[in-house]
């Protein structure tokens, strides 16, 4: 893994995105199925901590391609929280912030949490969301 991969795991990644909230939450459901790294493609799940319409914790788990089981330890999350009726508050917490049982099982070097935070920037990027200086490799 990369050390600018493993920077983002450690320090995390925080953005206002300029989309209203359901529209963005319609696009997540709709991409991150999309999202592919070696065998497994990710799937959404809500956390407890979730106040409908204006904060979302969502995990990141990952479905085998071939079987479509998912697993039920996740492996990174991310929130979302309304800011006004055209921005959301993006943010994926730092690793050391993210405590889910068994999360580090599967996952224990972050290469599949951090491909899931590659392919969701250059998503944001080419949705003209956010500007990076061009699409990051995929890993």
């Amino acid at each position: 893994m990369s050390s600018f991969s493993m920077v983002l795991l450690e320090q995390g990644v925080e953005m206002e995105l300029p989309i209203e909230m359901s529209e963005f939450i319609t696009m997540l459901d709709g991409l991150v199925p999309t999202f592919t790294c070696e065998e497994y493609s990710y799937q959404l799940g809500t956390v407890n901590r979730a106040t409908l319409g204006s904060n979302w914790d969502l995990s990141v788990k990952l479905v085998h391609l071939e079987t479509n089981q998912v697993f039920e330890e996740p492996v990174g999350c991310i929130e979302l929280e309304k800011l006004d009726q055209d921005l959301v508050n993006f943010r994926i917490p730092p690793r050391a912030e993210q405590d889910f049982p068994g999360m580090s099982k599967f996952d224990w070097d972050g290469q599949y949490f951090g491909s899931f935070i590659y392919q969701m920037l250059n998503t944001l990027h080419n949705k003209e969301l956010i500007q990076l200086p061009g699409l990051l490799p995929q890993i």
